[in-house]
């Protein structure tokens, strides 16, 4: 009787780490949720949740991140021109990004069609809370002045991540000649559960100093925390 309680003892434990195998994630499969924002238009593009799915679209809108998306597969997420078929961006999601924030910038093309290249953004809360200001400086200018009067210092290709509360008021100069001249000047309203990305790019005009800009604005639901007790 104990040989056989021990026999059926051992069956139940191998059927349940079979199923636990089973339902286990493969190696180098990533989750993410991600959106998309270009500051040029876009459109056409495709790219597909799970290795096994159908081809869905990608929505960009012109002042704001796009509808969120999931994806399920390798750490490189692709994107192809629907038309064509042809792979026009591939994004490799570094390791700890779980919601994503994709920058699409054109950088040649091929095939005749254009190709992207594609800035990732860690965008989940911890990364950019609520109540702050993250300001990525693409404008290919030097750049120095101040966010709520505090002085700043904003080299091209960095990015500053301020706690700025309701609103900032933000006032920035580029070097020229020995000199400094206003290349951003702005207030920002962020709202008291909001949050604010504002993406600084080259001025219109070759030579030109004073940059351009988007502003990205969100209030991201944030999970309610439990009170001690459970209540």
């Amino acid at each position: 009787m104990a040989g056989r309680l021990r026999y059926l003892i051992c069956l139940f434990v191998l059927g349940a780490m079979t199923k636990a195998r089973a339902e286990a994630p493969a190696a180098g499969v990533r989750h993410l949720s991600f959106t998309v924002f270009s500051a040029q238009p876009i459109t056409g593009l495709m790219y597909r949740a799970r290795m096994d799915a159908a081809s869905s679209p990608i929505d960009f809108y012109p002042t704001a991140r796009s509808p969120d998306y999931d994806y399920q597969g390798p750490a490189s997420v692709c994107f192809w021109d629907g038309a064509s078929g042809r792979i026009v961006a591939e994004v490799t999601v570094p390791l700890g990004i779980t919601s994503a924030l994709f920058l699409f910038a054109a950088s040649g093309s091929v095939d005749g069609g254009a190709r992207y290249q594609v800035r990732v953004l860690d965008d989940g809360l911890r990364s950019h809370a609520a109540g702050e200001l993250r300001v990525l400086n693409y404008s290919g200018l030097n750049l120095s002045g101040t966010i709520n009067r505090k002085r700043v210092m904003l080299p091209d290709g960095s990015a500053l991540s301020p706690q700025v509360g309701r609103s900032a008021d933000i006032l920035l100069r580029a070097p020229f000649k020995d000199k400094s001249f206003q290349a951003y000047a702005e207030t920002i309203p962020v709202g008291e559960t909001g949050r604010a990305l504002l993406i600084l790019l080259p001025p219109y005009r070759p030579g030109a100093l004073e940059v351009q800009s988007r502003l990205l604005l969100d209030a991201p639901a944030v999970t309610p925390q439990k009170m001690p007790g459970g209540k």
